[in-house]
């Protein structure tokens, strides 16, 4: 893309936000609010899933993890200490993205650990971690941390209005990460390597530091997602932090959105976390499951690029007929 195209969607994305900001605490109820901020955690860790993920090729099925770990990194900094709420964020941010790179150094050494057995790694790894987690007493114990009592008397906690403005603002920040993926030639080495990494090294490109560096900054910004969902959350146990379910509804909403253009996964979380909501609402946990699989599942097989690849093309194909008259 050239430059101007970069700078009218990295445009988009600060009006966008600033108007999220402004507006929803603005003429939202509480629950709106509270169901807002929701929908802009999935959304980080649906943007930042695909900032490596959906560029590189190499899925990853551990992406639940490293917001867990900043989820438990910004709950123990909130209850043992009483540094801001801002260094909290930080922390559970740079822990997630040290921990990946330590994996992305291991991993990514060798050509062995790709496709499938790269998943799968990152699957053993979010178990190794709980395991960790669940026998740390001050992170967890095995009984879970109370978060809530500690954050109660601080700006951070007083509202989630407060709660609802921070994740705006990371979402804002991870979608400019990701228009940069789509427009630089960071985003550029990532898709060489995703088309054919062999052929993306003879070429120059540097696929393991790029891989190693991604993988940290993906993680980093999920690690970030963990700090407010703690004070949200106000209790953390891992069996809902770590929960297998938070990577595969990730995914699913990159996939929905289409995981080829940086805006794919915001159209899919929107889908994905309005449906699931709505289905709930009506007190069908178990059926809004299976609908929303289905329809993953159907939108795969009409769309195979996603919702944001069959925009394009229905105007295209339109575009022909018009020519075509």
């Amino acid at each position: 893309m050239s430059d101007p195209a970069l700078r009218r969607s990295a445009l988009f994305v600060l009006v966008g936000t600033v108007a999220a900001a402004v507006l929803v605490p603005a003429v939202g109820s509480n629950f709106a609010v509270s169901f807002a901020f929701q929908f802009m955690i999935w959304t980080a860790l649906a943007l930042s899933w695909n900032l490596f993920s959906g560029n590189s090729g190499y899925a990853s099925f551990g992406h639940g993890v490293f917001f867990g770990v900043g989820t438990y990194v910004a709950a123990a900094v909130l209850r043992t200490t009483d540094l801001p709420f801002g260094v909290a964020m930080l922390l559970a941010g740079l822990v997630a993205a040290v921990l990946a790179i330590l994996v992305g150094l291991a991993v990514f050494s060798s050509p062995r650990f790709s496709g499938d057995l790269f998943g799968l790694i990152t699957l053993v790894i979010a178990f190794i971690v709980m395991t960790v987690v669940s026998n740390l007493d001050f992170l967890d114990g095995g009984t879970g941390v109370f978060v809530r009592e500690h954050t109660a008397d601080r700006w951070i906690g007083s509202s989630t209005t407060n709660l609802f403005l921070v994740a705006t603002v990371l979402v804002g920040a991870v979608a400019l990460m990701a228009v940069a993926t789509s427009n630089t030639r960071w985003g550029a080495a990532l898709r060489s390597i995703r088309d054919d990494e062999a052929v993306a090294e003879s070429l120059g490109v540097p696929t393991y530091r790029t891989k190693v560096l991604t993988f940290g900054v993906s993680a980093g910004l999920a690690g970030l997602a963990g700090a407010p969902q703690a004070v949200f959350l106000g209790y953390v146990e891992v069996g809902t932090v770590f929960a297998l379910s938070i990577p595969l509804f990730v995914i699913m909403m990159a996939i929905l959105g289409g995981i080829r253009r940086w805006w794919g996964p915001l159209i899919g979380a929107a889908v994905v976390v309005v449906l699931r909501e709505s289905l709930l609402s009506l007190g069908a946990a178990e059926v809004s499951q299976i609908i929303v699989g289905l329809s993953l599942v159907i939108v795969i097989a009409v769309m195979p690029q996603g919702i944001s690849g069959f925009v394009p093309r229905k105007r295209s194909s339109a575009v022909v007929k018009g020519e075509g008259r």
